[in-house]
């Protein structure tokens, strides 16, 4: 799996992330602000402020985290 290099956070609550293999996906968070694990999120201030961990997770602090596999997986849908 491709490891993240760098993510940025959007206005829209979209997400660019850059991979070492120098694709770019533009993670669109919007549809999943409204189930429990993502609604913190909501809160534009909040979700800008993730880490990258170990290079495939985007993690929140308490709030949650999601991996580059799961990413990959949604948009393959």
């Amino acid at each position: 799996m491709p490891k993240i290099v760098h993510a940025f956070p959007n206005e829209d609550h979209t997400i660019l992330i850059e991979l070492d293999n120098n694709h770019k996906i533009i993670y669109d968070m919007r549809s999943r602000l409204q189930t429990v694990r993502f609604c913190g999120l909501a809160d534009l201030d909040s979700f800008k402020m993730f880490k990258i961990e170990n290079g495939n997770t985007l993690v929140w602090d308490s709030l949650c985290q999601i991996s580059i596999d799961e990413i990959i997986n949604i948009i393959e849908r």
